[in-house]
């Protein structure tokens, strides 16, 4: 599915605003109660994955999903990967989002590791159409959103603060 027939509700500026509104159920329901506890980042993506699977209907939202079918997903450096979250097609190449989720914000060196991560997803046996690193701090969450435009990547940032 090329970018020109992917229905409106999933254009990238209707995935960012889902993603968005997704991670904020999140705070509101989930972070405050999660951080005190210290718990693990798959808990976090686990349940951001949750209110994602609400809004993607027709695609599955999966956490640590590493098989095209049956093959493993490699990136474009050749490596096997096990992605936080993924929203895809089960058994086919229809990769829609990427998300890697970290415990640090985006000045961390977590985080610019991830985000690196990330760009190698866009790889031709891949080809998510976007990559997002959501970084969870107490007072806030950034977000930022990676698009492959030509050979160069485009990063938009966002900050979500607790309501």
């Amino acid at each position: 599915m090329t970018n020109e027939t992917i229905p409106l509700r999933y254009k990238q500026t209707h995935i960012k605003k889902i993603i968005k509104e997704s991670v904020m159920s999140f705070i509101k329901n989930d972070k405050n109660d999660l951080l005190k506890i210290r718990i693990y980042e798959p808990t976090l993506s686990h349940r951001i994955a949750v209110y994602l699977e609400n809004k993607f209907s027709d695609y599955d939202v999966d956490c640590e999903y590493n098989k095209i079918g049956k093959d493993p997903k490699i990136n474009s450096k050749g490596k096997k990967v096990r992605p936080d979250i993924i929203i895809h097609k089960r058994g086919i190449k229809d990769n829609l989002v990427v998300i890697e989720i970290k415990n640090a914000g985006k000045n961390s060196k977590k985080a610019q590791s991830d985000i690196k991560k990330l760009k190698t997803y866009f790889s031709k046996q891949l080809g998510f159409r976007l990559g997002v690193f959501i970084g969870i701090l107490k007072k806030k969450v950034d977000i930022c959103y990676i698009e492959k435009q030509n050979n160069s990547f485009k990063e938009e940032w966002e900050e979500l603060r607790n309501e």
